[in-house]
């Protein structure tokens, strides 16, 4: 898709890339062909000269390059050149507006799933997320990325942050997360659906105040859903928004079927640490 995009100068937008494509401009060979009867000599050159700095920008893996010239609305295009590098993100957080901190964080990447929680690994998280230049959200933008700088200040940026959320209204996917994955038939089993944020709020706040260590596997186990259900959503975001194109450019959606058997394990893996012995030894003592 990258390689018939034309929205890389000033001049050419949306309505005028449809138009190029329209007038059988399909691709950069295409346009070099062209002569410059489809736009002018001058904007026909600059795009040509737009076009040979990604090229260039792609034949160096300099993915800081191409996003200086491409539109950040178009950023989705280049999903299927990054998808492999991508991490796939999501946390929850308790408290009150800027005040509030993260309590667990999942992360997919191509390599492994992963849980960070507060007590225990949490401040490992900057690091993970510092290994890939790319990072994938739903409403990251407004909620993740703003939690996560405020309370590790200084967190490395990522090259490239694919917030799915804006993608998805414009290929007709309102709402939140949960209702696009039904929409889309990647829907969660049913221990799962009907969970929202506030219900893991809650679910911390029972761990944390009990060291109830099945509340915290419930809590990880909706939070990792949250996070790698965004790759298979970026791979149906791509194909829409293609469809909405005269492209056949489409991929193979990613099936979480390749990560539940780590799921399961990490799970289990997830036993009381001496906090969480402690806090229920006292509740006992309470008790009694």
């Amino acid at each position: 898709m990258i390689r018939r995009t034309f929205q890389l100068v000033p001049g050419i937008g949306p309505w005028r890339e449809k138009d190029l494509w329209a007038r059988g401009l399909e691709t950069w060979d295409a346009l070099r062909a062209d002569g410059g009867a489809a736009l002018g000599r001058r904007l026909h050159a600059e795009l040509l000269a737009g076009i040979a700095e990604v090229e260039e920008a792609l034949d160096r893996g300099d993915l800081a390059a191409v996003l200086r010239v491409l539109p950040a609305r178009e950023h989705w295009r280049l999903w299927p050149l990054v998808a492999d590098e991508a991490l796939c993100l999501d946390i929850e957080a308790d408290g009150v507006g800027e005040r509030q901190r993260p309590t667990v964080a999942g992360c997919l990447d191509v390599e492994t799933l992963a849980t960070f929680i507060d007590g225990r690994n949490l401040d490992a998280l900057p690091d993970w997320l510092a290994r890939r230049r790319v990072w994938v959200t739903f409403n990251g933008a407004s909620f993740d990325l703003p939690v996560l700088r405020h309370a590790f200040p200084g967190l490395v940026e990522p090259v490239l942050h694919l917030d799915l959320k804006p993608l998805c209204r414009r290929i007709g996917l309102g709402g939140g997360l949960k209702l696009a994955e039904d929409r889309l038939g990647i829907g969660r089993p049913p221990h799962l659906r009907g969970r929202s944020g506030m219900d893991a709020v809650r679910l911390w706040r029972t761990y944390h105040g009990t060291g109830d260590v099945e509340a915290l596997r419930f809590l990880v186990e909706y939070n990792l859903y949250d996070a790698f259900q965004l790759r298979a959503l970026a791979d149906h975001a791509f194909n829409r928004a293609v469809e909405q194109l005269p492209w056949p450019d489409r991929i193979r959606p990613w099936d979480r079927g390749v990560v539940l058997y780590d799921l399961s394990r990490l799970l289990l893996g997830l036993e009381p640490s001496a906090r969480d012995l402690a806090r229920a030894q006292s509740l006992r003592s309470l008790d009694a």
